[in-house]
């Protein structure tokens, strides 16, 4: 128990005082901007797990978490496979289980793993009895909230970092050894 206690582990540095605004900063335009774009056009934009996108696009953003392909295909792919899991088979509590498990390996397997993009299954899943979903869901809002939070994440980025965000959009990427 001392070790893990008293242990040599360190933690992260703490963040610049410029990387702390830029988180504030990022997380209120990105959601301000959904909320306001769901409240005047009368489309959703928004969605719970667009919080947690948020903080890795501005708290983490050099983390291939944070890049483009994987917020947008990330949400994407785990969106569709809760829809599919709900119209295929319900929402029993093996269901729900097996569309989280599928989501994450569908983001693996395509190479666009984002952790909050985990939750749409959850999100599709849990509320099934109370929300007529339809396929038009991934347009509004996972795709269009998604492009969004993306498009935010650019202009905070790289107005407040020397580097420039992203470190990639939607690069194919082959390695030697792949056919």
């Amino acid at each position: 128990m001392k070790s893990f206690i008293l242990g040599k582990e360190k933690l992260a540095n703490r963040p610049k005082f410029i990387e702390l605004i830029q988180g504030l900063l990022g997380g209120f335009m990105a959601i301000l901007t959904l909320l306001l774009l769901t409240k005047f056009t009368g489309n959703y934009f928004i969605m719970a797990p667009f919080g947690a996108t948020c903080v890795i696009l501005f708290a983490v953003s050099k983390s291939p978490l944070a890049q483009p392909r994987n917020v947008i295909f990330g949400h994407l792919i785990s969106a569709f496979i809760g829809l599919a899991f709900l119209q295929l088979f319900g929402h029993s509590i093996i269901i729900i289980s097996l569309a989280v498990g599928c989501a994450i390996t569908a983001m693996q397997f395509f190479r666009c793993v984002h952790p909050p993009a985990g939750a749409n299954p959850l999100v599709i899943l849990l509320t099934a009895d109370k929300v007529d979903y339809g396929y038009i869901f991934l347009l509004f809002p996972v795709l269009s909230g998604a492009i969004l939070l993306v498009i935010d994440a650019y202009i905070i980025n790289n107005l407040f970092s020397k580097t420039k965000w992203p470190n990639y959009w939607f690069a194919i990427l082959k390695n030697k050894k792949e056919n």
